[in-house]
């Protein structure tokens, strides 16, 4: 608790201390129609309806699901389970005080999460018409990714009216043919399209170059070059915006190549069980931290009114190239709501080898503790955000203490072996975490591969605390590292 303390206060410091750099402040929109966005928690269409355009299209669909009554059901059932816990770990003194307050604050933290999560609903909005531009950086791709990726973005049941795709300087394609076939599709399709080639400079300056190709837009939409859209996505993630206080709103990024291998697969539960839960559960609050720059939709004016900040984020000294998508969420939040539309997904190929893996963690580990920062100096003390990452660094601190003192103290110096709970916790934790998991329906995999996900959640929950949170940690004290580590050479493939 002391080190809590301590979190508390040195982030009291850094917000009353620490005033160089980076200028930013919080200017609040208000809108007077606050009872005008509905929300549902009914599908958007039926899985045959789904399954019928995926075979047609080629490209997959997702849809979410209604949780009914389970997310209430796994609560209860956490109640009881958590209520005979904590009569047996009395009766027997199995534990240390210390160690049951913690985890009855973790359970608290988790069931609260869960059960707004699990009562989401997509938004409706007022039937608003709003003109759209999607900006595509794009560096050393698959050239098949790349062609799937523009066919979803052309396939959408409400067309954007732009596409800017940036060529960030690739090495190792110069995509030719793929952009004489995009801008003659785009012209078919009365989509004003643009492709530029640029020198290397990295995701921000190729967003920008995109960015400043918008010839009218109300909003602009972030995609990766891996990221294919369901074609229900644009249309489904500006329907928030109808509630003039909303700045952004993030999408559902899932994994197409989950069943890849076992790291795919957990890194997709673990993945989209992060969007699912504690995004879900902000969205609620209408403080989204980060949205996934696979999916995303901003108004234009955040970024227009931030650019030279976006493009010159610097960190003891030195240019911050990564985290672009948090730090457009950050200046969303400082302007009004950031919020998640539950059915608005995309697909996109995830690491299914290690190395890849670990350098997108310890990129985004790095990102996030920088950006952790920047909520910290700029975002209001009494804000829904900066006590989430307040807390969230708490949060962190503990369960690696737990940890350690559960899984190595104790065994190895006090003698007394690993306590059944230091696993079953974490488990169950996982398991509830999965029901959100299976909750989204997909074209291009089976009920029975859902529920083999379900099952592998625990497996994720272990891998999130065995060896992520370790390298959040070390992504933390390797902070000032501004090295992209991103691919030199294309990474994953369609095939």
């Amino acid at each position: 608790m002391l080190v809590c303390l301590l979190i508390l206060l040195a982030c009291l410091a850094v917000k009353l201390l620490f005033k160089r750099g980076m200028r930013l402040r919080a200017v609040r929109a208000r809108g007077k129609d606050r009872g005008a966005v509905a929300t549902v928690r009914t599908p958007l269409t039926t899985t045959d309806e789904a399954q019928r355009s995926a075979e047609v299209t080629g490209l997959p669909r997702a849809l979410m699901r209604t949780s009914g009554p389970l997310p209430a059901i796994l609560v209860v059932l956490g109640v009881v389970g958590w209520l005979c816990w904590r009569v047996l770990v009395s009766r027997h003194h199995v534990l240390d005080t210390w160690i049951v307050w913690t985890f009855d604050v973790l359970f608290v933290v988790v069931a609260v999460q869960l059960v707004l999560a699990g009562f989401e609903g997509r938004v409706i909005g007022r039937g608003e018409v709003y003109r759209v531009a999607v900006l595509v950086p794009l560096y050393n791709e698959d050239p098949d990714v790349v062609v799937r990726m523009l066919s979803a973005l052309l396939n959408q049941s409400s067309p954007p009216t732009e596409i800017h795709v940036v060529d960030d300087g690739s090495t190792q394609c110069a995509y030719v043919a793929q952009r004489d076939w995009f801008i003659r599709q785009a012209a078919v399709a009365r989509i004003y399209a643009t492709w530029q080639r640029t020198a290397n400079e990295g995701k921000r300056h190729a967003q920008i170059h995109g960015f400043r190709k918008i010839r009218d837009a109300d909003l602009f939409v972030t995609v990766d070059s891996d990221s294919m859209l369901d074609s229900e996505a644009l249309h489904e993630i500006v329907q928030p915006f109808s509630d003039p206080r909303v700045m952004s709103v993030a999408g559902v990024i899932l994994a197409i190549n989950n069943r890849e291998n076992l790291l795919a697969r957990v890194t997709d539960v673990i993945f989209v069980g992060q969007q699912l839960i504690d995004r879900s559960f902000m969205s609620r609050l209408g403080s989204v931290m980060v949205n996934s720059g696979g999916l995303a939709a901003y108004r234009c004016s955040i970024l227009a009114e931030n650019i030279e900040t976006y493009m010159n984020e610097s960190y003891l000294g030195r240019h911050v190239e990564f985290s672009d998508d948090s730090l457009l969420t950050l200046f969303a939040l400082l302007h009004g709501r950031t919020v998640q539309q539950p059915s608005a997904f995309a697909f996109a190929w995830m690491p299914d080898r290690w190395s890849h893996h670990y350098r997108q963690q310890e990129r985004w580990f790095r990102g996030s503790f920088i950006r952790g920062l920047w909520r910290i100096r700029f975002l209001p003390v009494l804000s829904w955000g900066w006590w989430r990452q307040v807390t969230g660094w708490m949060q962190v601190w503990l369960v690696i203490s737990l940890f350690v003192y559960l899984v190595l103290w104790r065994p190895l110096v006090v003698g007394d072996g690993i306590p059944p709970a230091a696993l079953l916790v974490p488990l169950a934790i996982g398991l509830a975490q999965g029901s959100r998991y299976i909750a989204v329906w997909r074209s291009d995999t089976t009920g029975s591969e859902r529920c083999v996900s379900l099952i592998l959640s625990p497996a994720a929950t272990l891998w999130s605390a065995l060896i992520l949170r370790p390298l959040r940690v070390w992504g933390m004290v390797t902070s000032g590292k501004m090295g992209w580590n991103t691919r030199q050479q294309v990474e994953v493939t369609s095939q």
